[in-house]
């Protein structure tokens, strides 16, 4: 399926998350995923290459299994006027869990790489949570913040009140994807990865002010319950460290009950002398 329709945010053609998840099919477990941008060049969001390489992986597992965690690496900045091919490779498949590595290029660069793995679901399983959902604001009370139209395609975004300072990105924020995604639980778990590298809780660390962007490194995430990031999600976030040249975080994504649906952590870059990786 190639990408064909086109939506504008703030003057800026892009396509919904909705039709970023649509990888057109290759012979050998590779996929297609179409230029997202026709106007101008830009870097790729890494959001969007790691759900876009869940879904290649989704793609290839057996029916009834659901993504439940991934690590990925950015290795160089994609661009998102040119397509991207993902590669898959079928580590294994078991009695419950299958594991998966993707590698996505744009023509001879590798620029991102993954591994995934997914499961079945087991009924009757215990479930627990240590972390309470912030009491915050809901969304219905809150006007839309508009983040930079260039990363968050169809996503809506609302900041409540936060009594910790933060610098340039909000580290607590509800986000949807205002688009419908298609009615299936990967898919759905790869609308949850697109949001979880939408901001940075490096925004709450110190000297964060003397710091330009942050790009990132790593990223890993847990998806400890099925979501519907249609619906508004909780994202919180909160640093680490920085040392090295490097700064580490932490976050949670909460659904309107309460429930902790995933976790996540992000190394990225974080130095006032900002030297070539």
């Amino acid at each position: 399926m190639s990408i064909t329709t086109r939506e504008v945010f703030d003057g800026e053609q892009s396509a919904p998350v909705a039709e970023v998840l649509q990888l057109k099919a290759l012979p050998y477990d590779r996929f297609l995923a179409g230029p997202i941008t026709t106007t101008a060049r830009r870097t790729i969001y890494g959001g969007q290459v790691a759900a876009q390489a869940l879904r290649a992986a989704s793609l290839t597992v057996p029916d009834g299994r659901v993504a439940h965690s991934l690590h990925a690496y950015f290795l160089a900045a994609g661009d998102a006027s040119a397509p991207t091919v993902l590669e898959v490779q079928r580590d294994r498949d078991g009695g419950r869990y299958s594991g998966r590595r993707v590698v996505a290029r744009q023509g001879e660069a590798v620029i991102f790489s993954m591994v995934c793995s997914f499961s079945r679901a087991k009924r009757g399983a215990p479930e627990f949570q240590a972390a309470d959902m912030p009491d915050v604001q809901r969304p219905a009370e809150l006007p839309t913040h508009q983040l930079n139209a260039s990363r968050t395609f169809d996503v809506e975004a609302r900041v409540p009140a936060d009594p910790d300072p933060w610098y340039r990105w909000p580290a607590r924020l509800w986000l949807r994807i205002r688009e419908p995604l298609a009615d299936d639980p990967n898919v759905r778990a790869c609308g949850v990865v697109f949001l979880s590298d939408l901001c940075t809780g490096l925004s709450r660390a110190p000297q964060i002010e003397e710091v330009g962007l942050l790009p990132s490194l790593d990223h890993a995430v847990w998806l400890h319950r099925g979501a519907d990031p249609n619906q508004w999600l909780l994202v919180d976030l909160h640093p680490q460290a920085t040392a090295g040249g490097r700064g580490m975080y932490c976050g949670q994504i909460f659904d309107e009950r309460g429930t902790l649906v995933a976790s996540l952590s992000q190394e990225s870059l974080f130095d006032i002398a900002r030297d070539g990786v």
